[in-house]
């Protein structure tokens, strides 16, 4: 009976020793599943505000050159509304330690953006032009704000576990290269003005970034599966139809279509990557 007795003992121990372990390693999956789940909607939040940043930038450009153009206004509102919700989505996560100062600096630097745009274009629509010095500050703003996001971005990276896979992280890196070229194009086609302070005398010029981004879809595609394949050719195709427009940026405007097209692609890349 002594010998059942200690038998029944043991095997009680090594049994609730065991649902321990086991209950210990769902919580620590659980937790390790939330912490990625976190760390996904960060990354996804910072990349989508970079994405429309440069959307209300670039919808201004266009909206300078044509100041009557309410569906071009229309377009700026969209984005800013776009940020604004993203930003309020990332103010939620301001309990991670390691982002919150970042989410409250991104926070304030789109303010200020925000409050400039919005003044040059009360300029615009008031008196038909805007302060050269506001124009200025608000190519700068926006840089200051998306490089902001960008350095977020890479602390989540390093300061987690969680990193995207390949065809995730390539079709982000490639939407925003196609955001801020079709960005740039606008600044160059849409007036003399503004193209002078889209970018800084060292940044690579457009044909260059052109041919950086011919590289990388192509890379994408070589890392893609199944219907991402499809998504992906689809790119190309598009791309294949702005790139020489974009390569030679100095012979022909034809801002309209590669603004159609430009957007149409960041779109696409959208659906390879996990936003």
């Amino acid at each position: 009976m002594k010998l059942f007795a200690e038998y029944f003992t043991t095997t009680y121990r090594h049994l609730a020793n065991t649902f321990f372990s086991i209950a210990l390693l769902s919580v620590v999956a659980t937790a390790s599943a939330q912490e990625n789940e976190e760390a996904a909607n960060l990354l996804k939040g910072f990349h989508q505000a970079q994405i429309q940043s440069y959307f209300t930038i670039n919808a201004f450009y266009n909206f300078s050159a044509n100041d009557g153009d309410k569906a071009l206004l229309g377009d700026i509102n969209e984005a800013i509304n776009e940020v604004n919700t993203i930003l309020n989505a990332l103010e939620a996560y301001q309990s991670v330690g390691y982002v919150k100062e970042d989410i409250s600096i991104a926070t304030e630097k789109w303010q200020l953006y925000k409050t400039t745009l919005n003044t040059i274009i009360n300029d615009i629509l008031d008196q038909g032009y805007a302060d050269l010095r506001l124009m200025s500050d608000l190519a700068l703003q926006n840089q200051d704000f998306t490089n902001q996001l960008a350095s977020a971005y890479e602390k989540v990276l390093r300061e987690t576990n969680y990193k995207p896979n390949e065809v995730s992280s390539k079709s982000r890196t490639s939407a925003l290269l196609m955001a801020r070229m079709m960005t740039k194009y606008s600044a160059r086609t849409t007036s003399n003005v503004s193209q002078v302070f889209q970018g800084s005398e060292t940044e690579k010029t457009i044909d260059v970034l052109a041919s950086d981004l011919d590289q990388l879809l192509k890379s994408l595609l070589s890392v893609s599966q199944a219907e991402q394949k499809d998504t992906i050719n689809s790119v190309l195709t598009k791309w294949d139809f702005i790139k020489s427009s974009y390569i030679n940026y100095n012979e022909k405007n034809v801002n309209y279509v590669v603004n159609l097209y430009s957007k149409r692609i960041i779109d696409s890349l959208a659906d390879t990557s996990d936003l």
